[in-house]
């Protein structure tokens, strides 16, 4: 038997050949202790609801590679500046009570985006 499944599910502190073992679970074993750590820290029936609100499309001056938000992507979506930080506040306290339990704003650029934008 793996030497992994027979650790405590929560630790801190962990060897490298310990992680390296998770890699060579089952996938549905791997699931499973998710599972098991999750249920001990969270309710488990209870869902998360969470509102994205797009504080700015379009035009990034960042290239992740991967998101269509890049200035080198033409989508034919309309770029809209970015929001002032009192509208996304009003906006997540319009939202959040009624809709979710967290309003996030989607992006998480860099300190140089924030400045160019």
């Amino acid at each position: 038997m793996n030497k992994v499944a027979e650790l405590p599910a929560t630790r801190r502190k962990w060897r490298i050949d310990e992680i390296a073992e998770l890699f060579d679970l089952p996938f549905a074993d791997l699931i499973h202790r998710a599972q098991a750590v999750h249920r001990q820290h969270f309710d488990p029936n209870a869902v998360q609801v969470s509102t994205l609100l797009s504080i700015k499309t379009g035009g990034c001056p960042e290239d992740c590679g991967y998101c269509p938000q890049a200035a080198r992507h033409h989508t034919g979506v309309e770029n809209e500046a970015l929001m002032d930080v009192a509208d996304v506040v009003a906006a997540a306290r319009r939202r959040a009570p009624a809709v979710s339990a967290w309003v996030r704003p989607g992006v998480a650029p860099s300190s140089a985006t924030w400045n160019r934008c």
